[in-house]
This record gives structure tokens, C-alpha cells and sequence, in this order.
């Protein structure tokens, strides 16, 4: 019993004091929250003063907030355009992407064709190769032919040059021949006329042979006197205008304006005689015309042609490849003139006339005439000009130095016409 009230003394000690720590406790929370409750009442005035500011703030935390709510609306605005955009970008990418997959398709199927194409290449190539071997083996065959041919060649060759030498030996011997003659034809100059009168001023003269001395329009003179035992050439003249007894001449060549040409000088033309025809013989080839042209110039200039050398003969108009006949000549005693020596004294004229559409090709130098006054002449009685002689080219007109052009012109069987047909242009 004892024990039991101790113990429960003991247990109500405790209780008592357990119950007396808390009152105590809350006697001092009682008394803290009053102080606590002082001091918020000292607070209030102070915590009046507040709200004002805490308004503001809260306007300035509203106006934020709209700003915020309309920036939000323009990004949203800004995210839907990016997205129309990329709508756009990405429909375009897929375009292109779908664009390059077909390419990339095509090159697939281009590359398969290559293949193709190369493999047929490769074997043309070894068929080639084949090919090529047994050209080369022919080749060297044709070689070994041909070499031995070119010897053969070389020989005739050699031969051709010695024969070219002799031909040469030949030409050079021909025209150490004419060179003399020409200078026996200077010496023998004869008086087949006189000047009657001479106006120096117009280039025009009256000579003392006309109709009754067989003399025709279109002859041509050398003009020469003697001075001091020789026979001077002072210059040449051709007949415009013939009468009974007397001719009208125009001055074509005066060689020294100091020594002009003057009543009293003498006339003298190889073809012309006043009282006998001369005979001619044409041999050889000739550049500038034909033997039947050069002929029908005899002919109309009042001599005549015979076929061959005798004594009987006057000249010997000799041309290319005329050797036999030039040795013949010399023994006869039978003046030698060349072609050209021929045209300064017949009358030659040509047996043309310009037509609408001729072709006309005009080469080497005029010295003569103008080349631009016989271009105006042709152009203007319907011919066209051109620069080379081809077929269908009608008429080349030659100057001096033309001597390829001219055997071109009558391989294609083109007319050739000499510089001093259009002489009458240059007055």
C-alpha cells in the first residue's frame, strides 16, 4: 500500500508539476502575444501609410501585364507568320527535293546508258586495234611500193631537170635573139609619115597619110626624128579621124615634155605601109591572146597573115614554144616582134560587149587606164564585178603582171581582154 501511495503520490507530484510547467508556459505565450499585440497597435498608423504605395504597384504590375499579354499576341502573331513561311520554305524544299530525286533518277538511268555506251566503245575500240593492225601491216607494204615508186620518180625527175636546163639554155638564148632584133627594129625605124601640124595644147595632130594611103582609124605610130645620125623616139599616137589625104591623131605617149612632138617629125608603124600590105606569120603560144585574135588585129589594122615563113614575109610574131620558127626567121632575114611589140601598133578592139549580167574580173596593174573608170564603165552598162576567175566568169580584164590569171582564164575558156581596149576611158 505503502509502494502503491507512493507511487501515486509520485504520479500526482508529477501531474502537478506537468500542469504547472504549462500554466506557467502559457502564461508567458499570454503575456508575449499581448506585447505582440502592443506593438501591432503601435504599427497601425505607420501600416495606414501603405496602401497608396502598394496601389501603385499594383498598377505598374498591371500595365506590365498587358504589355506583356500584347507582346505575347505579336509573337503569336510573329510564330503564325514564321509558320506560313516555313509553309512556304518547306513546300518549296520538298519541290525541289522531289525535282532533285527525279534528276538523281535520271542520272541513274543516263549513267546505265553510259555504261552501255562505253562497253559498245570499248569493243569498236578492239575492233579498231584488229582494224588498225592489218592497216599497218598494208601500209608498210604500200610503203615498200611507193618507196621504190618515188625512186623511179626521182630519177625521172633528174631527167625532167636536165630537160628543164636545156629548155632554159633555150629561152635564155631566145631572148638574147629578140633582144638584138629589137635593137635591129630600133635601128630600122623607117619614115612611113610625116606631122603636119601639131596643137600641143589638146594633145591632138594632123599627119600626111589618109584614105588614099590605105590608112585606117585606130592605127597606131611611133613618133621619131633624127638627131646627130640616130633616130630619137620622142613618142607615139593613134589615129582618131581619117580623111582623103590627111588623118587626125591623138597623142598617146610623149616621152619628154621638152622635146615635144612638132611639125616635120616622122611617123612609123611596123604593120602600116602606104603603098604595099605587109605579111605576117604568127608561131608559138602567147599569154594575152590567142594566134586567130592577134590575126584578126593584122587583119583589121590592113595587113595580111600567112601561114608560114618565107621571103615574102615581113614579120614573125612569135610567142612561147616558137624556137623552129625563130631560127627559120633568122635565116631569112624576117623581123621578130613579140606580142606585146605587136599591140603597140595594131588596132585591136574587142569583140565584146557589155551585157546585162556579165561577169567581169579585173586583175594585175593598170597603168593604162584606171582601174576605177573601167569598173564605173562596166557597172554601169549592166556587168557585175568579181574578185578571182571561176566558172561562169565571162570577161578578165588584165593590166600588167596578170600572167597566172590569164592561165587560169583560158584553161576555163574565159574571155581575156587587155587594159588598152578601155584606153578611151582615160580621156
Amino acid at each position: 500500500m505503502i509502494t502503491l501511495f507512493a507511487i501515486a503520490s509520485a504520479i500526482t507530484f508529477g501531474v502537478y508539476l506537468w500542469r504547472h510547467s504549462e500554466d506557467a508556459a502559457l502564461m508567458e505565450h499570454y503575456v508575449r502575444l499581448r506585447l505582440e499585440r502592443q506593438a501591432l497597435q503601435n504599427r497601425v498608423p505607420e501600416l495606414e501609410k501603405v496602401p497608396p504605395e502598394a496601389d501603385r504597384q499594383i498598377v505598374d504590375k498591371r500595365a506590365k501585364i498587358q504589355a506583356m499579354a500584347d507582346a505575347e499576341a505579336q509573337i503569336i502573331q510573329d510564330v503564325d507568320r514564321l509558320k506560313g513561311d516555313a509553309g512556304v520554305k518547306v513546300a518549296a524544299l520538298t519541290k525541289a527535293l522531289q525535282d532533285e530525286g527525279q534528276r538523281y533518277q535520271q542520272l541513274l538511268a543516263d549513267a546505265s546508258a553510259r555504261r552501255n555506251e562505253l562497253k559498245q566503245e570499248e569493243e569498236r575500240a578492239l575492233a579498231l586495234d584488229r582494224d588498225f593492225d592489218e592497216r599497218r601491216l598494208k601500209s608498210r607494204e604500200q610503203i615498200e611500193l611507193l618507196s621504190r615508186e618515188l625512186e623511179g620518180l626521182k630519177r625521172e625527175a633528174r631527167k625532167a631537170n636536165t630537160e628543164r636546163e636545156r629548155r632554159i639554155a633555150e629561152l635564155n638564148a631566145r631572148i638574147q635573139q629578140l633582144t638584138q632584133q629589137r635593137e635591129l627594129n630600133s635601128r630600122e625605124l623607117r619614115a612611113d609619115g610625116q606631122v603636119l601640124s601639131s596643137r600641143a595644147t589638146d594633145g591632138y595632130l594632123v599627119v600626111d597619110r589618109g584614105q588614099q594611103q590605105n590608112l585606117r582609124k585606130g592605127t597606131r605610130f611611133t613618133i621619131f626624128n633624127r638627131r646627130g645620125g640616130r633616130k630619137v623616139v620622142k613618142g607615139a599616137i593613134e589615129i582618131v579621124e581619117v580623111e582623103a589625104r590627111m588623118s587626125i591623131a591623138r597623142v598617146t605617149e610623149e616621152r619628154d615634155a621638152n622635146d615635144p612632138i612638132v611639125p616635120g617629125d616622122y611617123i612609123h608603124n611596123p604593120v602600116y605601109s602606104p603603098d604595099q600590105v605587109k605579111t605576117f606569120v604568127i608561131k608559138g603560144d602567147f599569154f594575152r591572146y590567142s594566134a586567130e585574135e592577134l590575126a584578126r588585129f593584122i587583119k583589121e589594122s590592113g595587113a595580111k597573115v600567112e601561114p608560114e615563113l618565107t621571103t615574102n614575109t615581113d614579120y614573125l610574131v612569135a610567142g612561147e614554144r616558137s624556137d623552129a620558127a625563130l631560127q627559120q626567121a633568122t635565116k631569112l632575114g624576117v623581123s621578130i616582134v613579140s606580142e606585146d611589140q605587136l599591140l603597140e601598133f595594131v588596132r585591136y578592139t574587142p569583140k565584146f560587149a557589155v551585157r546585162d549580167g556579165m561577169v567581169f574580173v579585173l586583175k594585175g596593174k593598170f597603168t593604162k587606164v584606171g582601174r576605177g573608170a573601167i569598173e564605173d564603165f562596166i557597172e554601169k552598162n549592166g556587168g557585175k564585178i568579181e574578185g578571182s576567175v571561176r566558172n561562169g566568169t565571162h570577161v578578165l580584164v588584165v593590166g600588167e603582171g596578170a600572167v597566172d590569171e590569164i592561165a587560169t582564164a583560158r584553161s576555163l575558156g574565159v574571155t581575156v581582154v587587155d587594159q588598152s581596149q578601155f584606153a578611151n576611158l582615160a580621156h
